[in-house]
């Protein structure tokens, strides 16, 4: 448990430091706001490049990330009927519920409780989130956020993206077999030691700026961000396990590791990249409201990852 705790405490306390930040008011807007551009445009890349090239890719597995695939583009399209049919006032609301901590969160808390030797059905899950994230989230973000039209010229746009060419490129390295030529080769382990140690520093610079942006002052509004992660588990833990039932279930073999996978996905909520761009494209107000539901939404994950831990660990992993 203490392993578990580690993993967990320190995204507290960074964020605690950004908030700190804040009340001293030691960067400008202006400056955190070329920070929270810089997060986005260029250390996400790397963090998801490094995330696909070090998972084992399994043929058996690719069924599942297409499902996974599927079921996330459902939450999305569910989310924007929602959106419309209660004219909710938030425009981040179609995107809160379909992103997850697949790297920032599930990897480190699944291998620390369950092993790195159990992850496949998590990486296959992995699989498929990152490439939603990288083909369908960041567009519809970019047009819903930033007012962009959708139109073919948008859509080349976005996947002209460092974030697409990242994808890319560490699929072909995964997929080809390529990834040890390059390693082995000076200029190209170099490359991928300087991605790596890039990489390193994004949950650090994330987590800052997430304190840094969060207003616990106007009680309305954390009441409005609570009610965003309140819906969120409802929405996304009964789709997701309705989801399970009758598709994916029937893709699996009976394993605990796969269900214990699935509930590390969904109750770990992932999506800075959403604070970054919602800091970028859109109102003050609505970046507090989506900031600090993003922090509740952090807490209430780890504490539900430690309940869990605590009803299935000692059974799994001895001195859990």
């Amino acid at each position: 448990m203490n392993n578990l705790l580690l993993n967990m405490l320190p995204l507290l306390l960074l964020i605690a430091f950004g908030f700190i930040l804040r009340r001293i008011r030691y960067f400008s807007d202006g400056e955190i706001q070329k920070i929270t551009g810089f997060v986005g445009d260029f250390l996400v890349p790397c963090v998801i490049f490094n995330t696909i090239l070090k998972l084992d890719i399994q043929r058996e597995h690719i069924a599942l990330s297409a499902a996974f695939f599927c079921f996330l583009c459902l939450l999305l399209v569910l989310s924007w009927f929602i959106y419309r049919i209660f004219h909710i006032q938030r425009r981040f609301f179609i995107f809160f519920s379909c992103a997850f901590a697949f790297g920032l969160m599930g990897i480190p808390l699944f291998s620390t409780l369950f092993g790195e030797e159990n992850m496949e059905y998590l990486v296959a899950l992995g699989v498929g989130h990152e490439l939603f994230i990288a083909l369908i989230y960041i567009t519809g973000m970019k047009i819903v956020l930033k007012g962009d039209d959708f139109s073919k010229r948008t859509v080349l746009q976005n996947l002209s993206s460092p974030l697409f060419y990242m994808v890319f490129a560490a699929l072909i390295l995964n997929l080809t077999g390529l990834r040890t030529a390059v390693e082995t080769n000076v200029l190209g382990g170099s490359m991928l030691v300087a991605i790596s140690k890039i990489a390193s520093i994004t949950t650090v610079l994330t987590m800052i700026v997430v304190g840094y942006r969060i207003r616990f002052q106007d009680k309305k509004r954390i009441r409005e961000s609570m009610a965003y992660v309140l819906f969120r588990y409802l929405f996304s833990f009964g789709l997701g396990y309705l989801f399970k039932f009758l598709v994916l279930d029937r893709l699996v073999q009976p394993s605990r590791y796969f269900d214990y996978a699935f509930f590390t996905m969904l109750s770990q909520f992932g999506s800075t990249l959403l604070i970054m761009l919602v800091g970028e494209y859109c109102s003050q107000e609505e970046l507090e409201v989506s900031s600090n539901a993003f922090v509740i939404n952090v807490v209430v994950g780890i504490v539900l990852y430690v309940v869990f831990a605590l009803l299935v660990g000692a059974q799994t992993v001895p001195g859990i």
